[in-house]
């Protein structure tokens, strides 16, 4: 009886000892694959970061700015002619 019951009693704990070990294979296998999904998300959010800050720089450009301003807000180079500047007058009383 007692050669059973040792025998039993060496299958259980063979038995938990699996168990535990498949849980915690299953949970380093779990994380891995957050791991993987956040290192494509992160990738994923540094080129759309770069695609902006490409987007920005080109926005900035000034062709940019002269083809949006003739083009979107209908402006026009002054000539040389047009531009008055404005003169300080010196008043003679101080």
């Amino acid at each position: 009886m007692t050669n059973v019951s040792g025998l039993l009693v060496a299958i259980a704990v063979a038995a938990a000892l699996a168990l535990f070990y498949l849980s915690q294979s299953s949970h380093v296998a779990a994380t891995g694959y957050e791991i993987d999904s956040l290192q494509a998300t992160l990738a994923s959010a540094r080129a759309q970061q770069q695609q902006l800050v490409w987007e920005i720089g080109q926005a900035r450009s000034p062709s940019r700015v002269e083809e949006r301003a003739r083009k979107e807000l209908g402006l026009v180079t002054l000539t040389p002619e047009s531009v008055r500047f404005a003169t300080r007058s010196i008043d003679s009383t101080h």
